[in-house]
């Protein structure tokens, strides 16, 4: 099963959680970022039972600080 991250392929060997993902990122502790998935946002809450289907698209955005 391919994903793609930020538009980047990651190939998964099994079917994955969308935590799981963000775990191979390190990410899934990261602060300040949204996720979404198939450009619907997903709260953090729901990241470990939200199961992934080949080509799903998933943006992370993270927040940025500027004056």
């Amino acid at each position: 099963m391919t994903v793609f991250v930020n538009n980047n392929p990651i190939n998964l060997t099994a079917v994955a959680t969308l935590h799981q993902v963000l775990e191979k990122q390190n990410l899934h502790e990261q602060r300040g970022i949204a996720v979404a998935l198939n450009n619907n946002v997903i709260p953090k809450a729901e990241w470990q039972q939200k199961a992934l289907n080949d080509n799903d698209k998933i943006t992370i955005i993270k927040a940025t600080q500027g004056g």
